[in-house]
């Protein structure tokens, strides 16, 4: 299950920098991660959200049967329904009317972004612990590179500072998508 899981995030983070290649008429510092869900590249994003909807549960399986806190394991299923309202309810373009599904797009993000924020917080210290050397130092980082891209989206997602909403989302992604990587490698096999 953890190779499933290894290179289901593996492929996630390659659609990740695929994207920045693939749909150029996005701007890599303003323009949203979801938008990659409309136009050219609206069924390689699914598959982005297809192969987080199932490493996401993977994950929890490994942190559960490990033996840490259930908390975590709620958190990455938690993590796999919000990517799932994400892929289901596309986004809405800025500058053009909310919809229903944008707005449930938006909590959807907000609760994949939540709880996979809250799945790092609560795990690190223990699995940076358990682990010696670069790997454990690794998890430490990418931690606090999370929060820092957690802490940046909210405050790109207002008006005055959207211009910078992408770079802040992306940041969160790459290093939420590295450090989720490095735990299913980290993690003892099932």
């Amino acid at each position: 299950m953890e190779i499933v899981a290894t290179v289901l995030y593996g492929l996630d983070i390659a659609i990740l920098i695929s994207f920045q290649f693939l749909n150029r008429d996005y701007r890599l510092l303003s323009h949203a991660f979801s938008e990659y869900g409309l136009g050219r590249t609206a069924h390689l994003f699914k598959v982005y959200v297809i192969a987080g909807c199932i490493a996401a549960p993977l994950l929890a399986w490994q942190f559960w049967s490990a033996g840490y806190p259930l908390a975590i394991s709620v958190y990455l299923l938690l993590v796999a329904l919000g990517r799932l309202g994400v892929g289901l309810f596309p986004v809405d373009l800025p500058d053009v009317p909310r919809t229903t599904s944008g707005t449930v797009h938006h909590a959807a993000t907000l609760m994949a972004f939540g709880c996979a924020f809250m799945a790092v917080t609560e795990a690190t210290p223990i699995l940076s612990a358990s682990v010696a050397g670069m790997s454990g130092n690794l998890l430490v980082v990418l931690k606090h590179l999370i929060s820092l891209g957690f802490f940046a989206v909210g405050l790109t997602i207002s008006l005055p500072m959207y211009r910078f909403f992408g770079l802040a989302e992306r940041l969160f992604l790459y290093a939420t998508a590295l450090w989720f990587l490095t735990a299913t490698l980290t993690l003892p096999p099932l």
